[in-house]
């Protein structure tokens, strides 16, 4: 068995290594800008009564890459605008928050960019310090560091890399900590949503 798992090992490498023989090292650096944003209906304890959390949010910021024979990192620093609309609140509430996703992806054909990785975020603002607020796990959870995942992929088009990401909250959330009127309140919430980011390397 272990020398199956060798043998398959071996061969993923060396496959790999065929289709994206990368030069050792390679830098590339630029402005990003990017939208994300998730949609999520919640039913109320009143029959047929819906309530819905939304957000879209605005990126822009730097990134950094490096590439490393058949792996690659890559780091944004991202200034974002993310407006939400809470559960039971019709108007819109503005996040504002330093995010810094950090991922690891593999180019394949040169061209397609798989990658995982992990969301790092500062709050900003006073909006995470207000009352109305408070004990609200939906807002308690963008205080976190760490408070998220990525699976995506990049295509990488000359100067423009663009990546397509779906992002994974850190931990699931109590329906009834986000809003008490919702049903199913001892269920479990996990936030979800899909980002566009577009990078000019400035490098070539």
């Amino acid at each position: 068995m272990k020398l199956k798992k060798s043998m398959l090992a071996f061969f993923f490498l060396a496959c790999t290594s065929g289709v994206y023989p990368s030069s050792a090292v390679g830098l590339a650096t630029g402005p990003s800008l990017g939208i994300a944003g998730f949609y999520t209906t919640l039913n109320l304890k009143e029959e047929n009564l819906k309530t819905t959390t939304d957000n879209l949010a605005l990126q822009i910021g730097w990134f950094a890459q490096l590439d490393l024979w058949l792996l690659y990192a890559k780091l944004d620093g991202l200034f974002v605008l993310d407006w939400h609309t809470l559960p039971n609140k019709p108007d819109r509430n503005c996040f504002k928050y330093i995010q810094a996703p950090l991922t690891i992806g593999m180019p394949v054909f040169n061209v397609f960019r798989p990658h995982i990785g992990l969301i790092f975020r500062i709050p900003l603002g006073e909006l995470y310090n207000n009352t109305e607020f408070k004990g609200n796990e939906l807002i308690e959870s963008y205080k976190k560091k760490i408070n998220g995942y990525i699976l995506g992929i990049g295509v990488a088009l000359g100067h423009f890399l663009i990546d397509i990401d779906f992002e994974l909250g850190q931990s699931s959330l109590i329906k009834n900590c986000i809003s008490s009127g919702v049903a199913d309140g001892d269920g479990s919430y996990r936030s979800k949503q899909l980002a566009l980011k577009i990078h000019y390397n400035l490098l070539g």
